[in-house]
């Protein structure tokens, strides 16, 4: 019945490979999940249904037919031991497991049911059974772990990137009337205005990329290689502006900088008709300016959100260089400037390239900052939110614009892709090496220290204001003292105020943050170490959703999956996921741009020890990287408290998020309550931030010079 030893010898010792036991739990859990939990969905989900909606939900209770669903799965059980031939038996696992999983989809299409916890347990675990199935076959050499990954990975780009997306553009070809228009694209891009609000969003784009990775860079370079202790400082206030909700950067900006800000208010005082310094019977130098409103005020508003971006991406890629190849360099009488600019700035061009990628992605997606300071310079994002919030309701219109932001995204990332192209960057390549990091050149690091000190003074004051407002009856006219914002959101129980809302945002964010880190690490890795058909589509994938703005993806996942067989709308779980989703590009091209500093030998030289593929990326790769699974955990928490472009439209009373909440205080005029709760908010993250920085440390590869 079974084979010979050789043959079980070779199965249980081959890396990657499953052995019976796995199988089993996988058969297990589907058993469990079909008897125990429901089966079709519940509308006020699982713990707060009744007694009777739970019975109702259970498959084998309410519909007899289901219960061919574990006989099903039992037939897997004598197939759990290689008593076939390897390939055979994946024959066996890969049609079963296909054919079971498309008769479950089916059958919800068909009845027109919600799909419960059940049958997506029994999903996972027949899709986990496909996957070692295709292993057998000889898919990724056989390695079951990669198998599994890329079929997870595919998985979830197919389900909740492009089944979103196809069926928010599907409304291009549909008007307001439910007809079928296949010019409806064209038209609405030949309408009056349409031109101009794409002139500015590249503008602005381009403006915002070019700028954050500059300023990212020097950042960067100076936190890794400048040798004064400001560069501590760095890594402490550097994480400040993406900490922040969008719109409240922008509203600290009209604090310090607005017609009735502070910098006005001092200027009018000093130069105004009635300043200190103006003669008598004169008008004065100065009045009112609103100039904040408009591209200059969502610039600086990006600027300061999105620089830490390319920081965390770069500073990780120039802390792992190796630095015997910059000690080549100065051994052949080259300066400190010359090794600079032709060694170390070509080593991380992958990351300058993805920093500028997202830099403009982020910018041109973004509606918070050109919602509150736009003014007259309308974006694509915020044409794209009122088609859809305001009182037009037009789904074309914002779907055409959405695939006009989509293009210019794209055509970003193909430059992008063009420029990088086949070179190698690696510098970690396992072999033990000497040397000395080189310091910035004097000079420079002059520069760059009067730049940084400037930034850092103008992010303290911002942050002092939104600080400051929080304990302020109202800005701008009256700067007397009070408690009243804080007690109205903390002093009223933990069932009022916004700790319903702080809850709820904790909850999600911290199960949303591995979930993007695991997520974006395994996709990077996917991409830049297999081959298989299909990654070209995981990698677009990927970009597509970063480039979508979060109001046309929110509206996407009310389309998709607010109907059977998938319905998550009004749920925590549809939350959870767009979180995860929207926040995981950043740790995709952090992943790929480390990935690609390190050299192949490494994972070759431990599969060749038999340790497969899941032990090499656990004892290799994850030590190495380390700096980019930190940066990339704590930007997706920080994504995840503070995104509402997309969360707008799926949050419900019962799930409403901090964003949310803090938004409609804004929209009700209570400018106070909003700021003191988001300068809670900000507090949350940063001890977040600190905490997980001090739990993992440094990576091993990290190299920096000493403070002098």
């Amino acid at each position: 019945m079974f084979t010979s030893n050789t043959h079980q010898a070779s199965v249980k010792t081959a890396p990657g490979e499953t052995r019976p036991l796995t199988i089993l739990i996988w058969i297990i859990a589907g058993f469990g999940a079909y008897w125990f939990l429901p089966w079709f969905a519940l509308e006020y989900g699982l713990f707060d249904a009744t007694i009777e909606e739970y019975l109702a939900s259970l498959a084998w209770k309410t519909r007899p037919l289901t219960l061919t669903v574990p006989v099903f799965l039992a037939l897997f059980i004598p197939f759990a031991w290689p008593w076939l031939p390897l390939k055979r038996l994946g024959w066996v696992y890969t049609l079963f497991a296909s054919a079971g999983i498309g008769l479950i989809f089916l059958d919800f299409i068909l009845t027109g049911d919600a799909m419960g916890f059940s049958a997506a347990v029994v999903v996972i675990a027949l899709a986990a059974i496909f996957a070692i199935g295709i292993a057998k076959i000889g898919f990724q050499r056989g390695d079951s772990f990669v198998s599994g990954a890329v079929v997870f990975v595919i998985f979830m780009v197919l389900v909740f990137i492009f089944y979103p997306v196809i069926k928010i553009f599907n409304q291009v070809l549909v008007s307001r009337d439910g007809s079928f228009a296949p010019f409806q694209f064209f038209r609405i891009l030949a309408s009056f205005g349409v031109s101009r609000v794409v002139f500015n969003t590249l503008v602005l784009a381009i403006s915002v990329g070019a700028a954050t990775t500059l300023f990212g860079l020097i950042f960067a370079l100076y936190a890794v290689r400048a040798t004064t202790r400001l560069r501590y400082a760095i890594r402490i206030l550097y994480i400040l502006p993406i900490i922040t909700p969008p719109f409240v950067v922008g509203m600290s900006l009209i604090l310090l900088f607005g017609r009735a800000g502070m910098v006005n208010d001092v200027l009018m005082f000093l130069f105004g008709p009635t300043g200190i310094f103006t003669a008598a019977g004169s008008e004065g130098i100065f009045d009112r300016s609103g100039h904040i409103y408009g591209f200059a005020g969502i610039f600086l508003a990006q600027t300061l959100s999105l620089t830490p971006i390319s920081y965390m991406l770069l500073s990780g890629m120039i802390s792992t260089i190796n630095p015997s190849m910059e000690e080549a360099s100065l051994t052949m009488r080259a300066s400190r400037w010359l090794t600079l600019r032709h060694v170390t700035l070509p080593l991380i061009r992958p990351g300058i390239a993805n920093a500028f990628l997202l830099g403009m992605i982020s910018s041109a997606a973004d509606f918070g900052n050109p919602l509150v300071l736009g003014g007259e310079y309308d974006v694509l994002s915020t044409e794209i939110y009122f088609s859809i919030a305001g009182a037009q309701l037009d789904f074309g219109k914002a779907s055409t614009l959405g695939l006009i932001l989509l293009f210019l995204s794209l055509a970003v990332f193909m430059i992008q892709k063009r420029w990088v192209g086949q070179t190698s960057y690696v510098t970690v390549t396992g072999i033990q090496t000497a040397g000395n990091v080189t310091p910035l050149p004097k000079r420079m690091q002059q520069l760059f220290t009067v730049f940084i000190f400037g930034w850092l003074v103008l992010v303290g004051v911002l942050y002092f204001s939104i600080f400051l407002g929080g304990f302020v009856k109202q800005w701008g006219a009256d700067y007397s003292l009070t408690l009243a914002h804080h007690r109205e959101l903390w002093m009223h129980g933990f069932a009022s105020g916004g700790w319903p809302s702080l809850k709820n945002s904790l909850g999600y964010s911290f199960i949303a943050a591995p979930l993007t880190t695991m997520m974006g690490v395994l996709i990077a890795y996917i991409i830049t170490r297999k081959q298989f058909w299909g990654r070209g589509v995981i990698d677009f994938g990927t970009v597509l959703i970063f480039a979508i703005p979060g109001t046309v993806i929110g509206v996407a996942y009310i389309l998709a999956f607010n109907t059977p067989p998938l319905e998550l709308t009004g749920t925590a779980i549809i939350l959870i996921i767009t979180m995860a989703i929207r926040a995981m590009p950043v740790g995709i091209r952090g992943g790929m741009s480390a990935l690609s500093q390190i050299s192949p030998s490494l994972e070759e030289a431990s599969l060749l020890q038999r340790a497969g593929s899941a032990r090499t990326i656990r004892s290799v790769l994850i030590p190495i990287l380390r700096p980019t699974i930190v940066s990339s955990m704590a930007y997706s928490f920080i994504r995840s408290m503070t995104t509402v472009s997309a969360v707008i439209f799926l949050a419900t009373a019962g799930t409403n998020v901090a964003t949310t909440y803090i938004l409609s205080r804004v929209e009700s005029g209570d400018t106070g309550v909003a700021v003191a709760y988001g300068s809670v908010l900000i507090f949350t993250m940063l001890c977040f931030t600190f905490l997980v920085q001090a739990l993992t440390g440094r990576s091993r590869v990290e190299k920096q010079v000493k403070t002098q």
